[in-house]
């Protein structure tokens, strides 16, 4: 067999394996996207009553729920702020006296917390009861690492 055989037998196998070059979807990546809204648009916490939460049934959102006190070395929010303006993500954001009127509150019993939603239902959230989450509370790098886990960003 000649070189040039050799070579065109390759370029055959190469366009019907697709090069290698195709990017495939993991299918064990259960990560979402956030609603287009929540993309883009600063970084910054969005304000919401219980009524409009209810309301949000179609959207992905994160959204951080929070106490009138801190009892954390570093405000939580600030933590969580961190990723918000890298990555121009904004969150919506309630008091947890507020959140207790909303279904969510059936599952998360404990604020301060992030709860990624999806189509109305719970992804994930940080357990403000467990020690398990205090680094995500406390370093805006483990934090970040558990919200990508969940979340699709833009790198920038």
């Amino acid at each position: 067999m000649t070189i040039k055989k050799i070579v065109s037998l390759l370029i055959i196998l190469l366009i019907i394996t697709g090069c290698g070059c195709s990017k495939k979807e993991d299918p064990t990546d259960n990560r979402i996207y956030l609603s287009s809204k929540y993309y883009n648009n600063g970084g910054v916490y969005l304000d919401i009553k219980s009524e409009t939460l209810n309301e949000l049934e179609n959207d992905n959102y994160v959204l951080y729920t929070y106490n009138p006190y801190c009892t954390f070395e570093i405000p939580c929010d600030e933590i969580f702020k961190v990723f918000m303006e890298k990555y121009k993500v904004s969150f919506l954001s309630i008091p947890f006296s507020e959140f207790k009127k909303t279904k969510f509150y059936e599952k998360v019993k404990y604020g301060p917390t992030v709860i990624i939603i999806s189509k109305g239902s719970i992804i994930a959230y940080l357990d403000a009861n467990s020690n398990f989450d205090l680094a995500k509370y406390q370093k805006a790098s483990a934090f970040e690492t558990w919200i990508k886990k969940y979340v699709y960003v833009v790198e920038k």
